[in-house]
């Protein structure tokens, strides 16, 4: 998969976010929607230690939403929700999941089902004699889409275009 995001930024954020599945899903929706411009160093939110260490101050996000465009601010809702490192935040769901256009919608639902673990549920499976059992690992239920989004727009109104594709494909055009 092809990540956006400031070159410099993007590996040690997920790498602080590694070992939390809420956290590691705030940082690939960070780098996934709008270009991964959100995860740039020189978004105040982005914190980069003298030591290089890079992470999100969820704080920081959660306070400075109010200037951003409807679509901007309701992902970045979602990002500060899931790396909220004090356990209390609440988010209005109903406005953040009828505001947003297709292709932000599927990064949300690919970031919440990221931190639900989905990706790590395991179940039965039946041996053809129905005897015998295995477990195996289950797919995620919604994955990352392939594609990062590349919404050149400040409001994430532009598509990918494997959403127009797939829409000519369902048309039959």
């Amino acid at each position: 998969m092809t990540t956006t995001g400031e070159p410099g930024t993007v590996e040690p954020l997920r790498a602080w976010a590694r070992g939390s599945l809420p956290l590691s899903a705030a940082v690939e929706l960070l780098v996934h929607a709008f270009d991964g411009r959100f995860a740039a160093a020189s978004q105040p939110w982005i914190r980069v230690e003298p030591t290089g260490a890079v992470w999100l101050d969820d704080q920081f996000l959660a306070a400075g939403l109010g200037a951003l465009s409807g679509g901007e601010r309701r992902v970045l809702t979602v990002v500060a929700a899931l790396a909220d490192s004090t356990g209390t935040r609440r988010i209005d769901l109903t406005d953040v999941v009828t505001g947003l256009d297709r292709d932000n919608l599927d990064l949300v639902l690919a970031a919440l089902d990221h931190a639900s673990g989905s990706h790590e549920h395991a179940g039965l499976e039946l041996a053809d004699d129905r005897h015998s059992a295995r477990l195996v690992r289950l797919p995620s239920l919604h994955p990352w889409p392939d594609v990062p989004t590349t919404n050149s727009t400040s409001d994430g109104l532009a598509s990918r275009g494997s959403t127009a594709a797939a829409t000519r494909r369902y048309l039959g055009r």
